[in-house]
């Protein structure tokens, strides 16, 4: 009986050692450097909170971060080893950015002056809004109004400032 416990014991020893070494034998070392670069995306800066890698020239993101500056949200499914990407949120979809409302519609985005996070939206030379994303923070709402006194809430939403839609088609900015 005793003896039977040590070639069990043993059978073991040697499954784990093998197993541990297919692991080593088939995993590789990699240089790479850390890097912490400047996200832009339509031209708007993203905030992400880990460092990227640089590995052979590629530079490498984290998926769920880039998923997130990108507006989708991201699942992982251990049962079948695979990374979901999910759409936008409807509650998403009820804002629209800057860059998407100027490249949509036409109009003219840029910063006031030399400040920082002031935007001025025009078209054909008349300013509609100026919007002040200073010190704005995520998911603050603040609201501007248009010439015509309308009111547009905008807030910064995954790093990016958006308006919202339907404050947007109440002032006759979009259809």
């Amino acid at each position: 009986m005793k003896m039977k416990k040590v070639i069990i014991a043993l059978s073991v020893g040697l499954l784990v050692g093998s197993s541990s070494m297919a692991v080593a034998a088939t995993s590789q070392k990699v240089q790479a450097t850390l890097a912490n670069f400047k996200i832009m995306v339509n031209g708007q800066s993203k905030s992400v909170a880990s460092d990227q890698l640089v590995y052979k020239g590629n530079t490498y993101v984290q998926l769920r971060e880039a998923a997130k500056i990108l507006g989708y949200e991201v699942n992982y499914r251990s049962a079948t080893r695979s990374i979901e990407f999910s759409a936008k949120s409807q509650s998403q979809a009820d804002w629209i950015t800057l860059i998407d409302l100027s490249a949509a519609y036409g109009y003219k985005v840029e910063l006031k002056g030399d400040s920082a996070d002031v935007y001025n939206v025009s078209k054909n030379l008349n300013t509609l809004l100026t919007v002040n994303a200073n010190g704005l923070k995520e998911a603050e709402e603040k609201v501007v109004a248009d010439p015509s006194g309308n009111t547009i809430r905008y807030k910064k939403q995954q790093g990016s400032l958006v308006l919202h839609r339907e404050d947007l088609k109440k002032s006759g900015l979009i259809r």
